[in-house]
């Protein structure tokens, strides 16, 4: 009898053992890793905000506002961070600045910083915030891996499946970068831009992006934006005026872009 309690006993207490065995793992995994834990709460403190700011907009601008620029803060924190990775510690040296300038993390940065105290728009907070989440739930599904709860495993299900679409959403990312460029045009002309600067920063990050020797999602997307374009204009019922004046604006905007580096395998910031 005394047996048969105590193997109940034990099968009573393997779910709590498993629960503390994997918050132990957690926080090993944690601590071992603090750059790389801080930027993790740093992006899911922007994709927090970036929902807060959604749902915000519409009835509270005042919280929009603060979500806006927290969203933005922790966007440019954990681009930081991520740059501090990638090349380590700071250089006064040429190469290494070129280096800071072919780094997509560089990149964000800089956007972080040019909308920070720019009008709060929900285009421009999907990006920071979509990009952080996708981030973050990859730190996260890895964290997982370690955990041996069956309770979590749904929720590994679900991570597995975002991951498997990170490079779809990737793509709405890229296609998202490219129309802020005409949408931060408008509202200067609007008065809605904080700077006449904010559109030529944008542009140069935008020249960046297309550049990139990482990810080739931004170059990928002009490319498909092109073809679309160009079947609309050849289709007969579109105006031959219309025509001539949005392949004059096509070849001008072809001779403006940089030379792309040869494409790599797209990896994740």
């Amino acid at each position: 009898m005394s047996g048969e309690q105590t193997t109940t006993q034990t099968e009573t207490q393997q779910p709590g053992g498993s629960t503390t065995n994997d918050m132990a793992v957690i926080k090993n995994v944690l601590s071992r890793d603090m750059k790389s834990s801080i930027m993790f709460f740093a992006r899911v403190f922007a994709a927090v905000n970036g929902v807060i700011f959604a749902v915000s907009t519409f009835f509270a601008p005042a919280l929009a506002q603060a979500s806006f620029q927290r969203l933005m803060f922790a966007f440019g924190l954990a681009s930081v961070i991520r740059l501090s990775q990638r090349l380590g510690p700071v250089q006064l040296t040429k190469q290494y600045c070129i280096n800071v300038v072919l780094e997509d993390s560089a990149h964000y940065m800089l956007f972080a910083c040019n909308f920070y105290s720019h009008k709060p728009t929900t285009v421009i907070a999907f990006i920071p915030a979509l990009y952080c989440a996708l981030q973050a739930s990859a730190f996260l599904g890895v964290l997982l891996q370690e955990c041996q709860n069956g309770m979590l495993s749904s929720l590994k299900v679900q991570l597995a499946k975002v991951k498997g679409n990170q490079q779809q959403l990737l793509r709405v990312v890229a296609t998202a970068e490219i129309f802020i460029m005409p949408l931060v045009i408008i509202q200067l002309f609007t008065g809605q831009c904080g700077s006449i600067l904010t559109p030529l920063v944008y542009y140069q990050f935008l020249m960046l992006r297309y550049m990139s020797r990482r990810n080739p999602y931004v170059r990928n997307a002009f490319s498909e934006l092109k073809v679309s374009i160009n079947q609309l204009l050849y289709n007969p019922a579109c105006p031959a005026f219309i025509r001539n004046i949005v392949t004059k604006g096509m070849s001008l905007l072809e001779r403006l872009s940089p030379v792309a580096y040869e494409p790599a395998a797209a990896t994740p910031q």
